[in-house]
């Protein structure tokens, strides 16, 4: 009898792996055209290996989820899973998970029902949260960005008119009246979709994660949080902008206003891109 050993079976999984990402970058390539084009393959195969790991802890296992995660990565930014400016994303996934409970308990309560519920799809399928993400951000795309994208490219060319020098120097008692402003000025649509009321918070979460970096000029913390608006609340970590780890993890930048300079180089070199491609 043939028997398969652990490195076999690891090494087929090492193969589905491989085909799965392989036709990631197919996908992306032919509906993501644009960030392809800005990311280039390697990135895009970092981020297809992210995105895998990312819906996998929340429970996605089957390739049609865990693509459709992997595209609203893509869409809002590859942490848009613990983005506050994205609260019901977080909601929608901790739905999933309570609903997964739920279903476990009521199978181990009644095992004599287990039939009905496997001839019952209503009840033996799942809701299907990623669909559920999927349509909201959509939705929500649709609000921010414009029918015809038109608010996102005059966010992306309002943010490419402000030279560096304009970014606050001094420090200011009210650095949230501050950022607001500046929000406000690059994408008014987007601060109206995410609510005047939760620009405060977000704002004094950007603040704590600029700090994490040594960043606590008022210049380099108000540029931190335009650029966690425009591309996620977890640009710092996320595989799409690896040029943005790269200056707010550089050691041998000691000097804070030249790292937040380089950064504010580097994130117009993106976003310009971006807005050629858009």
């Amino acid at each position: 009898m043939l028997k398969i050993r652990k490195e076999q079976y690891e090494e087929l999984g090492k193969i589905s792996l491989k085909r799965f990402e392989d036709s990631m970058v197919e996908h992306i390539r032919e509906f993501f055209t644009e960030q392809y084009d800005a990311l280039g393959e390697s990135v895009v195969r970092k981020v297809i290996e992210y995105g895998v790991d990312r819906a996998e802890a929340h429970g996605f296992e089957t390739e049609p989820d865990v693509n459709m995660y992997i595209d609203l990565m893509l869409l809002l930014g590859s942490n848009f899973d613990t983005d506050p400016q994205l609260p019901w994303a977080a909601e929608i996934l901790q739905e999933e998970s309570m609903e997964d409970e739920s279903m476990e308990d009521e199978l181990i309560e009644d095992e004599s029902m287990e039939d009905e519920l496997i001839e019952d799809e209503s009840i033996a399928e799942p809701v299907g949260q990623v669909e559920k993400l999927y349509d909201q951000a959509i939705e929500y795309l649709d609000r921010i960005e414009g029918p015809e994208d038109e608010y996102l490219v005059n966010a992306l060319d309002e943010f490419s008119d402000i030279s560096f020098e304009e970014l606050p120097l001094t420090r200011s008692e009210d650095i949230k009246n501050t950022t607001v402003s500046f929000l406000q000025r690059i994408w008014p649509e987007k601060c109206q979709v995410v609510g005047h009321a939760a620009l405060p918070n977000f704002i004094r979460y950007g603040e704590e994660s600029s700090h994490c970096y040594n960043i606590t000029s008022q210049r380099g913390v108000v540029l931190y949080i335009v650029l966690m608006f425009m591309l996620g609340s977890g640009f710092d970590t996320d595989p799409q902008f690896p040029w943005a780890a790269t200056v707010l993890k550089d050691e041998s930048t000691i000097n804070e206003a030249a790292r937040i300079e380089q950064l504010y180089k580097k994130a117009i070199a993106f976003l310009d891109e971006w807005l050629i491609e858009s």
